[in-house]
């Protein structure tokens, strides 16, 4: 993110001109690592079709699995890491011992409307050593938001579109015959088997077929104001984005909503769906789902309908880190757990009338752990942490499996 001064001295008029997310970075000291010199993790984790994996269910952070200690099941997530910047979190990841990452999005920042750009910031990404080395140690899973599917905000009308989806299959080690490579989108989802119970990793492709967004010229024209009067008031500053209800305004295209259905009838006692951009939040003028609202309604009913359980979101993209939450008629709560980003902090306050916790305005990264309650009984606990660069948690909130669920009176209605 640019010094105040420097965002005033550009003035309002070329102020108007610049995005949010241009205004966002820092300026950090370092250059891009040495290339990689090991091939990429892949295999079972790849694909559009569900499998079952059963890794080894860790027992504490820093600590190896043995007998006398309880078992668990640890899901990290991040987003928003600039590959022209350091990457020192990777280390305090690492540490954490998750027994998988799901990458968020904007897991680099291409910012291309040119094929030799698009290649030469892929080519960036993957010469940035500490998270290639991450990669190759760690089981994982990854999905893109808009910087590394191409451009700032862009859905479905980019033209790089198919070139992009080639990209980051081979960098993220598709093989050829892998349904990513062919869909239209690179959604996908896994489950896992650890300590007897399925735990289900969802990961929808909110780019490839999203409608393009509503935007209200007067809430977008002089940024350098906007972001002046935010800092001088301690005020949230609204973002230029507003709700758009026409019918055919979509978010994921019909094809990849009957992909959804069929994962959410999976049967799993826990689903993560990897949101790119916020599922709970409501008010912020950002991009989320709250733009598209009745794609966020056909997801909430899709999940009464299909009878799913222990869903929980976790998204990326805002540059800061959060919790949210959002009530259902006749269900459950669903959560959603922000972490944005891995080197990107934005440090103005956004408005969110969902907002559950603090706003944690720095480097950070998530954790969930999915661990028994006690043992023989049926109830799973679900500890939620957004940690900083040094893998301490700032915000934490415990979820139990129990409360997860459709109330009983609904499930017989």
């Amino acid at each position: 993110m640019p010094h105040d001064d420097d965002v005033l001295k550009a003035g309002a008029a070329g102020a108007a001109r610049l995005t949010r997310r241009r205004l966002l970075a820092r300026s950090l000291a370092g250059s891009l690592a040495a290339p990689i010199a090991a091939p990429l993790v892949s295999g079972p984790l790849a694909g559009c079709a569900t499998e079952v994996a059963r890794p080894q269910a860790s027992a504490s952070a820093g600590a190896p699995a043995d007998a006398t200690t309880p078992p668990r099941f640890r899901v990290a997530f991040g987003s928003c890491a600039k590959q022209s910047k350091p990457q020192p979190i990777w280390r305090a990841i690492g540490e954490a011992r998750p027994d998988l990452f799901v990458f968020l999005g904007d897991n680099l920042y291409a910012d291309a409307r040119d094929e030799a750009t698009l290649r030469q910031r892929y080519a960036e990404f993957m010469a940035v050593e500490p998270l290639q080395a991450f990669r190759r140690s760690t089981p994982h899973l990854a999905i893109w938001d808009d910087h590394d599917f191409g451009d700032d905000d862009e859905g479905a009308d980019y033209p790089l579109k198919q070139l992009s989806q080639q990209l980051f299959c081979d960098a993220w080690g598709e093989p050829v015959d892998s349904p990513r490579r062919r869909a239209d989108g690179i959604y996908t989802s896994q489950v896992f088997e650890a300590f007897g119970r399925r735990i289900q990793v969802i990961l929808p492709d909110l780019r490839f077929n999203r409608t393009m967004l509503t935007a209200d010229p007067s809430l977008k024209s002089s940024y350098a104001a906007m972001v002046l009067r935010a800092k001088l008031s301690g005020q949230p500053m609204t973002g230029w984005y507003v709700p758009d209800p026409r019918p055919e305004a979509t978010i994921l295209g019909e094809a990849q909503w009957q992909w959804l259905e069929a994962q959410l009838r999976v049967p799993a006692d826990v689903r993560l769906i990897g949101s790119s951009v916020q599922f709970a939040a409501d008010g912020s003028g950002w991009e989320c789902w709250a733009n598209f609202p009745r794609e966020r309604a056909r997801l909430i009913e899709l999940i009464r309908a299909t009878g799913a359980e222990g869903v929980v979101f976790l998204s990326g993209d805002m540059h800061y880190a959060e919790l949210s939450s959002v009530e259902v008629d006749g269900g459950y709560p669903l959560w959603d757990a922000t972490s944005s980003g891995l080197t990107e902090v934005w440090d103005i306050p956004t408005p969110n009338r969902n907002r559950r916790s603090a706003v944690m305005a720095e480097v950070n990264f998530g954790v969930v752990d999915i661990e028994p309650v006690t043992e023989g009984e049926d109830d799973l606990r679900l500890r939620l942490a957004l940690c900083d660069v040094n893998g301490k948690a700032k915000v934490t909130k415990d979820l139990l499996l129990s409360d997860l669920r459709r109330p009983a009176k609904e499930k017989t209605a």
